[in-house]
């Protein structure tokens, strides 16, 4: 084993041992397995596995379903959750990029495995790459789980076979890293096991060296991967593992690629026992008890659905599906393509013919919609109203009036009430970067001067406050302004309560050192200036939510770290250490 492996699993030792600790104060459900949705109620959902195996060992993250049009990906990985790790312990990515499943497209705004040779800040993609970098901190290996066109073969052989395929083959960036990481034996230890497997010659999976690094490289565009990220700038052996999209039977490239993993795991010191399932299992995970209600109505599919001008729609999820397969579920109107209802809100002021509800990317039913009834009108004056949502609560401003928001605030713009055909458009901020109409009505638009066109800031007096305008711009109807001031997150303070059921409320001081004596900590409430849930916590390497516990020992330091829930952007960190406190 390398010497900077060798670093990398005395680190994850130490992590996880320090994580035992905190699980030993924890939940029961917390204990050894545990889970946590980074960007809970947002668009871009990102549901992170964290299993600790029996033995000690190294930490090695596996993600699927960053390309949506790969379900095998996505599959294999929500299945390798449900593994016993007998060594070692696992950190699972499932669906990378939950939007891009949900329209089965490779990508929605940007390839994300194209995002990870900078830290971008332009897209929902380049929120989740922030999470998955820092999650592979935590790491000793990386597998990705993909699903590539036709099959590799390192010579041309015809147009389904040859080099600039991907699929049925195991991809390195390099066969050996600066003669410390060693890949290239390794993975063909694995070939030899898992095509003993498979029969069909051209079913067997091959050794795809990319030559990354190469002047000469037929693939300059990997420098930009996550494998290449976690090799080159975390020091850890990284590969992919591509089944082919031109075999057609999902349940036996999940079961290849999930064989494959566990034996690349085995090469890296990670022991997994694999769960049993059959073949109608996988065939039928996304397609089964999938239900969801709309303002108390189950969604048939065939059957109509009623709703009334002005409503708001109230979708509820009655049934998410298997357990053990966990799809993703959305629910989308004919008129807003891509925008799930099952984490935004909608109130009917356009009509529209259908909707559709969806099981990672599988359409599982749809209904008609039969409007009833008119809006009621508008106020009476000639005062445009935008309609619009800010955290979930709806929101009514007149035109020449401000809506005061905070950043990483959740905004969508629902319309003018009484209007038709409307067009509204927030100032620096672009809704599809491809088809740049101007429209941004129905997008979910989070609020993130960073990721705004600085040219639209309009100028105000208040320091710390970004001011924009959001203006309807229907042809044939008056031209009106609204307004959003914007301003900055500032924490204020963290109460963390004991054992013995004293609270303790911290002042928060970006960059300072708090000391409390040694002991166990529960996070109780997080102040900002916004609402609480656009908070969130991290501490050594691990998100915190409200309820989960942490322990100083004597001596130690551990820096808290507060950021945007919404963006994972870092808001500032505190060091609280229990030196100087006597043992008790």
């Amino acid at each position: 084993m390398t010497r900077s492996f060798s670093r990398k699993r005395i680190r994850s030792t130490i992590f996880w041992l320090s994580l035992l600790l905190t699980a030993l104060c924890a939940t029961p459900a917390q204990a050894g397995s545990w889970e946590h949705v980074f960007f809970s109620g947002t668009q871009y959902p990102l549901k992170a596995y964290f299993i600790q195996g029996e033995l000690p060992g190294p930490t090695i993250m596996v993600q699927g379903g960053i390309q949506g049009d790969e379900p095998s990906g996505f599959v294999t990985a929500q299945l390798l959750t449900r593994s016993k790790v007998l060594r070692g312990n696992l950190v699972v990515l499932p669906r990378a990029n939950v939007p891009s499943i949900h329209l089965r497209s490779r990508q929605v705004n940007v390839d994300m495995n194209r995002r990870f040779d900078q830290d971008y800040n332009r897209f929902y993609e380049d929120r989740c790459a922030r999470v998955i970098r820092f999650l592979l901190q935590r790491s000793d290996a990386f597998i990705h789980l993909h699903e590539g066109s036709g099959f590799y073969y390192p010579e041309y052989i015809d147009k389904m076979r040859n080099p600039y395929r991907y699929g049925q083959s195991i991809i390195v960036d390099t066969l050996n890293w600066n003669g410390q990481i060693e890949m290239g034996s390794r993975v063909n230890t694995v070939l030899a096991k898992i095509n003993d497997r498979i029969n069909s010659r051209d079913y067997q999976f091959k050794l795809f060296n990319t030559r990354t690094f190469d002047r000469s490289t037929e693939y300059p565009e990997m420098r930009k991967s996550l494998t290449c990220y976690a090799l080159t700038a975390l020091g850890i052996p990284a590969m992919a593992v591509e089944v082919s999209k031109d075999i057609r039977q999902l349940d036996w490239k999940v079961t290849q690629q999930l064989h494959a993993t566990a034996m690349l795991l085995h090469e890296y010191g990670v022991e997994v026992q694999l769960p049993d399932f059959t073949r109608d299992e996988v065939l039928a995970y996304a397609a089964k008890n999938i239900e969801v209600s709309i303002n108390g109505r189950p969604l048939k599919n065939g059957r109509s659905i009623s709703l009334s001008p002005g409503a708001t729609l109230d979708v509820k999820t009655i049934d998410g599906g298997s357990i053990d397969f966990s799809p993703e579920l959305a629910l989308f109107a004919s008129d807003r393509p891509g925008v799930n209802l099952l984490s935004a809100r909608r109130m009917a002021l356009k009509q529209f013919s259908r909707l559709e509800l969806r099981s990672d990317g599988r359409s599982v039913a749809s209904a008609k919609v039969r409007w009833q009834g008119r809006l009621p009108d508008a106020p009476n004056d000639d005062s445009p109203v935008l309609v619009c949502w800010l955290n979930g609560r709806p929101c009514f401003v007149r035109a020449g009036e401000t809506l005061n928001a905070v950043v990483g605030d959740q905004l969508i713009l629902e319309g003018i009430w009484g209007g038709s055909g409307e067009v509204v458009n927030f100032k620096g901020f672009v809704a599809v970067p491809w088809d740049n109409t101007g429209q941004d009505l129905g997008w979910e638009i989070i609020l993130d001067p960073d990721n705004f066109m600085d040219k639209y800031q309009v100028d105000n007096n208040r320091p710390g406050v970004h001011r924009y305008r959001i203006v309807r711009e229907t042809p044939g109807k008056p031209r009106s302004a609204f307004y959003i001031n914007l301003e900055s997150r500032e924490v204020l303070a963290l109460k963390l309560g004991t054992p013995s059921g004293h609270d303790i409320l911290v002042p928060w001081k970006a960059g300072g050192v708090y000391q409390l004596p040694q002991g166990d900590y529960t996070i109780e409430r997080a102040w900002s200036n916004g609402r609480d849930e656009k908070l969130l916590l991290t501490a050594r390497q691990t998100p915190l939510n409200k309820g989960d516990s942490f322990r100083l020992s004597a001596g130690d330091r551990m820096n808290i770290d507060f950021r945007l829930a919404t963006t994972f952007g870092l808001i500032g960190s505190m060091t609280f250490t229990s030196e100087g406190f006597a043992e008790r």
